[in-house]
């Protein structure tokens, strides 16, 4: 581990250039999970609640500014 560390030290740009395409698949990883799952997730349930605001026939604005409304209960209720 010595030995790995001195030469890191003695070869900044050399370790940063051998380091780089491990952390840019890692990256590109985590961004891909978040554009192609969790996006997509948030987009469908801001969806849904939407159309079921539409259907129940809340306003418009309530549910803009309350996105999670119709998950409320007894106990959560003002």
């Amino acid at each position: 581990m010595n030995m790995i560390q001195s030469f890191m030290r003695r070869h900044p740009l050399l370790s940063v250039l051998l380091i780089f395409p491990f952390t840019l698949m890692f990256t590109v990883a985590v961004f891909s999970i978040i554009v192609n799952v969790i996006l997509p997730g948030l987009l469908a349930l801001w969806l849904a609640g939407l159309v079921y605001s539409s259907i129940v026939g809340q306003k418009w604005r309530q549910s803009f500014n309350e996105p999670f409304s119709f998950i409320r209960t007894q106990y959560y209720s003002v």
